[in-house]
């Protein structure tokens, strides 16, 4: 498994999306509410809340990954939005815009709730991507992996290497070349990998 991970800690999360508050800010852009994708946007939305003096923060649910680098089809919605949105800005957001499905996917729904206007923010977006969002902090190629699930990724990366092979040490040694802290490396049922 060739995989190329960004491990991001939550001072370099907050400075992103701070920098994403300020590209707002100097574009006037100013929401009556901001929405999470969840689950990915819920940390990064929160954050802009406070940096933009937003009290206003909901959120919708789309799934589109199954694991890393699976996709569904197409993106599917979990839970919609349940609000009245009708002639409200809205800033949507969501941790990463990767092959931008899920993005424009959500803005779309918003709009169809007859939103005035739908801007969008993520702290990430992917060189492939077929939706920019109007608002973000970097690109990059990498998988990233965010404070908020190194555990979540880790067992994800986990069930494949198992799937080539590899357990026990050999599993644990791999996970730590990744990046991965000893803390989180030995929160992983390696147990259950091995009866997979």
């Amino acid at each position: 498994m060739r995989l190329k991970l960004l491990h991001l800690s939550w001072s370099s999360c907050q400075k992103l999306i701070e920098s994403i508050a300020t590209q707002i800010k100097k574009s006037g852009f100013k929401s009556d509410l901001i929405v999470a994708v969840s689950r990915g946007g819920f940390i990064p939305a929160r954050i802009l809340c406070d940096q933009l003096s937003l009290k206003r923060l909901i959120s919708l649910q789309i799934e589109y990954y199954q694991d890393i680098g699976e996709r569904r089809v197409s993106p599917k919605m979990i839970y919609p939005l349940n609000a009245d949105v009708k002639d409200l800005r809205i800033l949507l957001v969501d941790d990463i815009s990767d092959s931008g499905s899920s993005l424009r996917f959500a803005r779309d729904h918003i709009l169809s709730l007859e939103a005035s206007k739908a801007k969008t923010a993520t702290m990430h977006v992917k060189p492939w991507t077929s939706f920019n969002p109007d608002y973000y902090a970097k690109k990059t190629d990498a998988w990233i992996v965010y404070p908020w699930e190194p555990l979540e990724t880790a067992n994800a990366i986990a069930r494949k290497l198992r799937l080539e092979g590899l357990n026990g040490e050999e599993l644990k040694k791999r996970l730590i070349n990744l990046g991965f802290s000893k803390r989180v490396v030995n929160k992983v049922d390696l147990d259950f990998y091995s009866s997979i």
